[in-house]
């Protein structure tokens, strides 16, 4: 793809006197915020990044890239296929979670500024395997600051119950052991993801999950969120998963025998903690398209890896450039010399940058249609709507742009 330097374009910008004058920290920001608002305008197709997604039958929510900045396509992986395609509608947070049509759903959620992905993918053939229902006390052993486990028929996740452990912080460490209901054998067990419920009392500081032959063989993972990217959420469910294929294998484990779980919680404050549910998940594959924040190209990289010019230190480099067509770079300068032009009361320039500026827009908009997908919701019209013609419950789709 096309880059450009920001001194080729703070050079541009400096033919103009009442610009050149401007300190260049002020110009650099000046492109900033025209980066950011053209970013609001349009979503540039250069900017698409091809992932992919592991999905997993009954987990709804999954985490995103760190460069995320918005949804472009998801599907199956497939390039011919003589099974259904996914075909994912693109809906609202409230709709996803209602479900109303029974269709596979994609929805873009948002919690306390962590970006992630709603998936709901009916058609899953991966398979999952309940390891522990959360329900036999005489399965559980707790060590360390855990203590007392008890079957508890009022706070649960999945089931009808789910095992309560008492925590006193003391030393810190927190260790709970569960036999699974019967020894497993899997020896594809590296395509697969080890999934546990927990209800925290509090956040702790992160917890080490154990897939276990035994006490001392097993693999391992040290997690500080939730699998949906979520920070750790005190006085809530919390679904915590690993990787078993990038898991560390302590000791000898033994695909052939794998018999127990164990979650060790460090850093987790005196409370009462719940344990539910453990399964074993293989995920199908998919495409994975999104739009990347990236916009900006630091000297010693090879791709768009910074949003803006000016980092989260407020340093910037003339190095750096910028990424994108010419015709996208025409309208981020002419939208920052306008900017710039803000201190001036040279009417003649800032007409002259405004016509070019537009003709800027007018041809990058021509050339690049926005391919962000439509939100659609289902609209119902009851027999209690009198405002409406009909006199039947109907459904309509309505699109908005998101």
């Amino acid at each position: 793809m096309q880059s450009t330097l920001v001194s080729t374009i703070l050079n541009r910008m400096n033919r103009f006197k009442d610009i050149n004058s401007e300190e260049e920290q002020f110009k650099i920001r000046d492109l900033d915020s025209s980066l950011r608002e053209s970013r609001r305008t349009i979503k540039y197709p250069w900017t698409l990044q091809q992932g992919s997604l592991k999905v997993f039958q009954d987990v709804l929510i999954y985490p995103v890239p760190s460069d995320y900045d918005d949804i472009g396509y998801l599907d199956t992986d497939k390039d011919v296929s003589y099974r259904n395609r996914a075909r994912f509608k693109f809906t609202s947070l409230r709709e996803f979670f209602e479900n109303p049509d029974n269709r596979n759903d994609l929805s873009e959620i948002h919690d306390s500024g962590t970006a992630m992905l709603g998936v709901r993918y009916d058609d899953n053939n991966g398979g999952s395997i309940q390891l522990d229902g959360g329900e036999d006390v005489s399965k559980y052993t707790a060590t360390g600051d855990a203590s007392d486990p008890v079957k508890d028929t009022v706070t649960f996740k999945k089931g009808s119950a789910s095992i309560k452990i008492t925590i006193t912080n003391s030393s810190g460490v927190a260790s709970v052991k569960d036999l699974f209901t019967q020894s497993i054998s899997d020896t594809n067990y590296k395509q697969k993801f080890h999934f546990k419920w927990i209800f925290l009392a509090s956040t702790p500081t992160n917890i080490e999950m154990r897939f276990q032959t035994d006490d001392n063989n097993y693999l391992t993972t040290t997690v500080t969120t939730q699998f949906s990217g979520q920070a750790f959420k005190a006085n809530q469910w919390n679904l915590i998963a690993h990787n078993l294929d990038e898991a560390t294998e302590t000791g000898t484990f033994d695909s052939t025998s794998i018999v127990s779980e164990k979650m060790v919680l460090t850093g987790a404050s005196t409370g009462t903690y719940y344990f539910d549910e453990s399964n074993l998940r293989q995920w199908t594959l998919m495409d994975f398209w999104y739009y990347s924040k990236f916009n900006v190209k630091t000297v010693s990289a090879s791709v768009a890896d910074q949003e803006f010019i000016m980092n989260t230190s407020e340093v910037y480099s003339t190095d750096s450039s910028i990424i994108g067509d010419l015709e996208w770079i025409d309208v981020v300068m002419y939208d920052a010399m306008l900017l710039t032009l803000n201190n001036s009361e040279n009417d003649k320039i800032w007409t002259k940058i405004l016509r070019r500026r537009d003709l800027a827009w007018d041809a990058l908009m021509d050339k690049y249609p926005d391919l962000t997908p439509l939100q659609i919701e289902t609209k119902y019209r009851f027999r209690t709507d009198f405002t409406s013609p009909a006199n039947y419950s109907d459904g309509h789709n309505h699109n908005h742009n998101c």
